[in-house]
């Protein structure tokens, strides 16, 4: 996976809940910076389509003038309130959308301390690209790190049921017999999973799966490992930068050096032609140059 994109960055070790606006449902990711700005991102998917909406403080204000004229509050009770309307509550507000070519545009009436509040929310459609960033290879991830988990849960499943049977070879019984069980057989469990239908409601809603406790550990252990790795590479090419910078500083002054000692010996020897020239001439008689040349 490259680098996590500038865009929608803070979103990424955020985990989806659900949102039923106007009889659809979306996943949502809500991030509050230091209650001063938001970011949120919706996910389709029966379009299969990402929708991005970022708002700073300055145009919380600006909108919460224009929609709620006879309102003031502070940006951090605006945003808590949002975060109230579309995490927690979102069932207890009217929502109308509109759908067009490059944008999903919301607007929710809701109540802020008893007091009639509207907000609007543009969400700008996102490339396929983010989409791959954002949702696809997260849940690769995903996928990679339940694998991980069911392979060691087998490991020690299978571990203690070696312990069991030392304990049995030694005589040692079990006081409740209730509690006994039977020798944990892989091919059989994967019998039994194949024969059980409890993805019903997810062959009817998948993304539901994305919003369970599991589901959110798992994905936060992937993230966690994630930014590590990145982290981890970045400090590397700092590094190999460094490297490089030290490399090339040193082959300007060995190039600089070899300058002055270049223009040292130079100016070593004419100075040497100087000194014979001037011996010569301290020798030899004055007398007219142009007739010595031609003579």
């Amino acid at each position: 996976m490259d680098k996590i994109p500038d865009l929608a960055k803070n979103l990424i070790n955020v985990g989806w809940t659900q949102i039923n606006i106007c009889q659809k449902k979306f996943s949502l990711k809500l991030y509050l910076g230091n209650l001063d700005f938001f970011e949120m991102m919706l996910f389709d998917i029966d379009a299969f389509q990402l929708f991005y909406l970022s708002q700073n403080c300055e145009q919380i204000e600006k909108q919460l003038k224009e929609l709620n004229p006879s309102l003031e509050a502070p940006v951090k009770k605006i945003l808590e309130h949002l975060e109230t309307c579309l995490i927690n509550n979102p069932e207890k507000n009217e929502y109308t959308t509109s759908l067009h070519s490059d944008f999903l545009f919301i607007k929710m009436k809701s109540k802020l301390s008893g007091i009639k509040f509207n907000w609007e929310f543009k969400l700008t459609k996102l490339e396929n690209r983010l989409l791959n960033k954002h949702f696809v290879i997260p849940l690769l991830f995903n996928c990679a790190e339940y694998q991980q988990r069911e392979l060691e849960l087998i490991k020690i499943i299978q571990a203690k049921d070696k312990e069991i049977d030392d304990y049995k070879s030694q005589g040692i019984e079990l006081t409740r017999k209730y509690l006994a069980t039977e020798t944990f057989e892989l091919s059989h469990f994967d019998d039994q999973i194949k024969s059980k239908l409890q993805i019903d409601d997810l062959i009817e809603d998948p993304t539901k799966c994305l919003t369970t406790i599991l589901h959110q550990k798992v994905n936060k252990s992937c993230i966690d490992k994630y930014m590590a790795f990145q982290q981890k590479s970045l400090t590397k090419e700092t590094n190999n930068d460094l490297k490089s910078n030290e490399n090339s500083n040193k082959i300007l002054k060995n190039t600089e050096k070899n300058n002055d000692s270049a223009f040292s010996s130079k100016d070593k020897k004419r100075e040497e032609i100087d000194k014979v020239l001037e011996e010569e001439n301290k020798s030899c008689p004055k007398m007219n140059k142009k007739k010595k040349l031609f003579k």
